[in-house]
């Protein structure tokens, strides 16, 4: 509906400091929300942000895990997860993250053609080291689990006492 230089334009306008009703009006935007969407976009994936279709994205089990591996290797935030494997908001990968720890993560979800592709050339020993990784990973993540739940039940003993 808008073009890629109006959004740009009305994005340069706000942030130069002209009151957002007045870019609102001039460009015909309904709700503010929509601009502070496209500053949003503009800061994180620059100019190409702005041509992002607004459809619902589909990603596999498989490219979630790399994203979730990813951010733990590199011990890096969500915004500049997200801004690596280009996905539109930081909140996905925290739901993935909280879904993994929960046991609600599983292959059997839906798949997107488009992200799974490139996961298609991994060789086998490859899949088998990630997939060891993992393990270790969600052992890891169940033990922690674990401990907290024994503190909290020790925190309750001491009340009681």
């Amino acid at each position: 509906m808008f073009s890629k230089e109006n959004k740009i334009n009305a994005v340069l306008e706000l942030t130069s400091g002209l009151p957002q009703s007045i870019i609102m009006k001039k460009y015909g935007i309904k709700g503010s929300a929509t601009l502070y969407e496209w500053k949003r976009r503009l800061e994180q994936f620059g100019v190409e942000g702005l041509s992002l279709n607004h459809k619902k994205t589909y990603f596999d089990y498989s490219f979630k895990m790399k994203v979730i591996k990813w951010r733990l290797d590199q011990n890096a935030s969500l915004p500049i997860t997200a801004k690596q494997f280009r996905i539109k908001h930081p909140a996905v990968i925290w739901q993935w993250e909280r879904a993994l720890e929960q046991g609600r993560l599983n292959p059997n979800q839906r798949r997107s053609n488009t992200m799974s592709d490139s996961n298609n050339e991994k060789s086998k020993k490859e899949l088998e080291e990630e997939n060891r990784e993992l393990r270790v990973k969600l052992a890891y993540l169940e033990k922690l689990h674990a401990l907290v739940q024994k503190k909290k039940a020790l925190k309750t003993r001491k009340k009681h006492k």
